[in-house]
């Protein structure tokens, strides 16, 4: 066999795409993660039921298969083991531990944007395993584990008791013990900027505006719509992207991609969050859809030493986005799901360009804050802002999703006169 093969970490749903894509550009896949017939696996070559953690196992994988490279893309967790597998294995990857340290962990992250002029919002010095006594704040304020993903373990809190509460939750999130505490901005609304770095080269490639929803006051909000291009995009640009540059550069990051999460308060912008991974959205398919490069295959190429070159994202600085498009999640209210309806019609609509579903019939939702209660979502691309609206209220028109008591799920509906009111 002369295809080269590649071990992918994690078999959730949002692999699929992954090692689909791998397939068509004639990779041999072999996936693997704890979860006995998990989706991607279904659809590759060959799958292992060994978790991503346990790289002793998988490296006697990778050295009997003798595979080619290591791929993940959409969680912290696993990027991490793929760090460590391919150093044993003395493979290539984008990232590197020290890396890691910096864009996984919000405290330094933090550090390193006030060390570049990178703006970020007020926080309280707030370290509970050392002190158990809380600081003396303005409410509201937002308590979140330095160390989580997915908005687990977030709180935001009003009183002092709820202050209480959410310590000890992000406390007990948190593999190192370490919580965040800042201010509370009472937005519906943030930035969202993508990067691209492509040996050596870093492109800005994508600027959006991220509509958000606040299912209780307790918990953090939860993405409605990612609206591309972003309405404050020039402002992002000439405001925070020098600094956002200036700082990926320092961190020393050659290849991968990067997001940068932000909040809008004030006619000004604060960066809160960064990820040096592909993000949940797979914005992959909106920037083909805009530039012609597509960045999943351009990584793909990369984690088994192929040039990249022929992935020329350079060209496509500044988020040129000539067509207006979207990233529509589907958050849900909880019960169980017993019935969805119009969702293959729903994916038919030739503006919807890709999807990925991760709940379905006969699931339980509980209400946690976080991004378990999300349906799925679709990336939607349009000839123009007023037809990518239109389309998003036909998918909402479209989809039907109902629980035991013939209830609607679906929690929140973006509401395309935001667009203007932001």
């Amino acid at each position: 066999m002369d295809k080269k093969k590649i071990l992918i970490l994690g078999g959730t749903f949002h692999m699929v795409n992954v090692v689909e894509t791998a397939k068509r550009m004639g990779y041999y896949t072999i996936v693997t993660d704890n979860m006995v017939g998990s989706p991607a696996k279904k659809i590759a070559d060959q799958s292992y039921d060994i978790s991503t953690a346990d790289i002793r196992k998988l490296a006697e994988i990778g050295r009997r298969e003798r595979i080619d490279g290591v791929f993940t893309a959409f969680d912290d967790i696993n990027t991490w083991h793929a760090v460590a597998l391919c150093k044993t294995l003395h493979l290539p990857f984008y990232a590197t531990p020290a890396q890691l340290e910096i864009t996984s962990h919000k405290d330094r992250f933090k550090e390193y944007c006030r060390t570049f002029g990178v703006p970020v919002i007020e926080e309280y010095e707030c370290d509970p395993v050392q002190d158990p006594e809380l600081p003396v704040v303005e409410f509201p304020v937002i308590v979140k584990p330095v160390d989580s993903y997915a908005s687990k373990g977030i709180t935001v809190c009003y009183k002092e008791e709820e202050l209480t509460k959410g310590v000890q939750k992000a406390v007990g999130e948190s593999k190192s013990g370490k919580i965040m505490l800042e201010r509370f901005v009472e937005s519906d609304i943030g930035v969202q900027a993508f990067y691209t770095a492509r040996d050596g080269h870093l492109v800005l490639t994508a600027v959006t505006d991220r509509f958000t929803h606040k299912q209780s006051k307790e918990h953090p909000p939860l993405p409605v719509a990612m609206l591309f291009p972003s309405q404050h995009q020039q402002q992002y640009i000439k405001e925070v992207d020098p600094a956002v540059r200036k700082m990926i550069r320092n961190i020393g990051i050659e290849n991968g991609l990067v997001f940068i999460q932000t909040m809008y308060d004030g006619g000004k912008i604060y960066v809160y969050e960064m990820g040096f991974r592909f993000s949940g959205e797979q914005h992959y398919h909106i920037i083909h859809k805009q530039t012609g490069v597509h960045l999943l295959e351009m990584m793909l190429d990369f984690s088994v030493g192929e040039d990249t070159a022929n992935h020329p994202i350079e060209q496509f600085d500044h988020a040129p986005m000539p067509y207006p498009s979207a990233n529509l999640p589907i958050l849900l209210g909880p019960g169980t799901i017993t019935e969805v309806r119009g969702l293959e019609a729903v994916k038919a609509m030739p503006e919807v360009i890709s999807c990925v579903i991760n709940r379905f019939e006969g699931e339980a939702i509980e209400r946690t804050g976080s991004y378990s209660q999300m349906f799925g979502r679709f990336n939607v691309v349009a000839n123009s802002q007023q037809a990518l609206l239109e389309t998003i209220e036909q998918i909402y028109r479209t989809l039907d999703i109902r629980s035991e008591d013939g209830s609607d799920m679906i929690m929140a509906r973006f509401q395309p006169a935001k667009v203007n009111a932001s």
